[in-house]
């Protein structure tokens, strides 16, 4: 099993980053931000290019075809470099949003190269959720205040959750009763994995409590190990579906 622990965790993490990077441009670009905020923002892209690379070397050791790698490699020296470019800025200066758009044109065109390899729709789900955790996770430390995406962004990511869960149910009901019976157990896993990450990051809404990190950073962890054992799945139904 943990000889395929790469190849799971390849397209998650890379789709994760993708579409996280995608939200906050579009948050810096359109959001009511003052410069201090657009500053923390900009920086927490760092985190992005970091879960990017990783999933780029798990893609190394998944087999990934070499013209991702080096896409892939591409992608990351751009968008590391404009990161490490603002850093030299003093105070709350930050470049403008447009110097990220080349480096989120080659993620984009990374991730739909994932997601042609893994399914458009199941990338599409995957990237979702993933994606929606994650920017909530980076905006929360970077200290936002568009309240609004406190409800939006846990909103939309439990809606791409459930209905990737209800996606593979649906496909499972293809499945011989052997093999159906061998799904059984991963499935009530990760359906739990999913509902406890919702219930974890509605939770401080339901509390009327402000959002913190530590209460993101354990939503996103359960959500992306329930994206990582769901990708296992999806191949064990592949290959057991004619």
């Amino acid at each position: 099993m943990t000889e395929l622990l790469p190849a799971r965790l390849f397209a998650p993490l890379a789709l994760t980053a993708v579409a996280a990077l995608g939200l906050l441009v579009w948050v810096l670009k359109n959001g009511d931000l003052c410069p201090g905020q657009r500053r923390r923002i900009s920086d927490g892209a760092m985190s992005v290019w970091a879960v990017f690379g990783l999933a780029l070397m798990l893609g190394v050791e998944a087999g990934v075809p070499p013209v991702m790698l080096w896409l892939g490699g591409a992608t990351l020296v751009a968008g590391l470099g404009t990161v490490l470019y603002q850093a030299r800025m003093q105070g709350k200066r930050s470049l403008d949003v447009s110097w990220h758009y080349p480096a989120l044109v080659l993620a984009l065109i990374y991730g739909a190269l994932v997601g042609w390899r893994m399914g458009a729709g199941w990338a599409l789900l995957t990237a979702g959720a993933g994606g929606c955790v994650f920017a909530h996770l980076i905006m929360v430390r970077a200290k936002h205040r568009l309240q609004a995406f406190n409800v939006l962004l846990p909103l939309a990511g439990t809606a791409f959750g459930v209905i990737w869960l209800l996606a593979l149910a649906i496909r499972a009901a293809g499945l011989s009763e052997p093999a159906l019976a061998a799904m059984t157990l991963p499935f009530v896993q990760l359906s739990g994995a999913v509902l406890a990450g919702a219930l974890v990051w509605f939770l401080p809404l339901l509390r009327k409590e402000q959002t913190k990190p530590p209460v993101i950073a354990v939503a996103a962890l359960l959500i992306l190990g329930a994206l990582t054992l769901g990708q296992g799945m999806i191949w064990h139904m592949a290959g057991n579906i004619s």
